[in-house]
């Protein structure tokens, strides 16, 4: 078996400098933020934050696939590697080889693309659908068709991969290999097709996120002391300052991680278990919200 490596400098670079511009103006956002009083942009700021430090989770899983990448080729299949995807495309199946620079009809992508990474799927007029792992654009590319789906990649040496393929094209398989296309294994859980398991999480995210939305809103207008504990006859008995009251989704906060992480590890030996736990990280996420409106009501 022979490995072809691709070149990802330059995807590289250029997914660091992304992920670099985001984190700068991360910092800029956090400092201003830091020098305001809470509101709500400055509770935007921060949810805002929190997406594009997703992003840059993102961004890395996607530059350690271009530094994981390499299409390698025998007799029997070639197979693309690209960090958790691997797609094996059998040489028998393989119906024609064609250069990107011969393409005629449009390339429609869509997937993920910077200068140096282009990652999806698409379609190209006049040959079917198309499944992108290269460096270059779709014009550079060498796309091997089999079975009426073009596969683009960016082999480094592009000459002497059409030489090897057309060797290992000649010389004909010597056993039977079937075609595989699969993606990352956390891809394939079960709770990613499980409604029920994503609805009771996302509401109690969402539950969280939005009292903390709504306090920040609300915290410019509020009396510097707020009634944090009322007696038995509901009368307050305890006053303190109004930058105690997100203390309350703060638990919120903690009960859905731990919530969330437990029912994470129990999901796949006793679901209704996970249910139980999500749902009353969401059942807290209610009483939470009552316990603020209890208080803003007093106030």
């Amino acid at each position: 078996m022979t490995e072809w490596e691709t070149d990802p400098q330059r995807g590289l670079r250029v997914g660091l400098g992304i992920i670099a511009a985001i984190l700068l103006v991360d910092g800029g956002l956090i400092a201003w933020a830091a020098s305001r009083p809470v509101s709500l942009w400055t509770f935007l700021v921060g949810l805002w934050v929190l997406i594009s430090l997703g992003l840059v989770a993102l961004m890395a899983y996607w530059l350690n696939g271009l530094l994981h990448s390499v299409y390698a080729l025998d007799r029997n299949a070639l197979t693309i590697v690209w960090g958790g995807n691997r797609h094996v495309v059998p040489t028998p199946l393989i119906e024609r080889v064609l250069l990107g620079s011969e393409l005629e009809g449009r390339v429609r992508f869509r997937g993920v693309r910077w200068p140096g990474y282009w990652v999806g799927y698409g379609e190209i007029e006049g040959v079917g659908p198309a499944i992108l792992y290269a460096t270059v654009p779709p014009r550079e590319q060498v796309f091997i068709i089999a079975q009426g789906v073009a596969y683009g990649i960016s082999p480094d040496d592009v000459e002497g991969f059409l030489r090897t393929l057309q060797t290992r094209l000649q010389m004909g398989p010597t056993q039977r290999v079937e075609p595989i296309s699969e993606g990352p294994a956390f891809l394939k859980w079960d709770f990613w097709r499980d409604r029920l398991g994503l609805v009771l999480l996302a509401g109690a995210t969402l539950g969280v996120l939005a009292l903390f939305g709504f306090l920040s809103a609300r915290f410019p207008s509020l009396p510097r002391l707020l009634p944090l504990h009322f007696d038995a006859t509901g009368a307050p008995d305890r006053l303190g300052p109004r930058q105690q009251i997100f203390f309350i989704p703060a638990i919120g906060l903690v009960v859905l991680l731990v919530n969330g992480g437990l029912g994470g590890l129990l999901y796949r030996r006793e679901r209704v278990a996970s249910y139980l736990l999500w749902g009353s990280a969401g059942l807290v996420q209610l009483l939470l919200w009552a316990a603020v409106i209890g208080i803003l009501r007093a106030a």
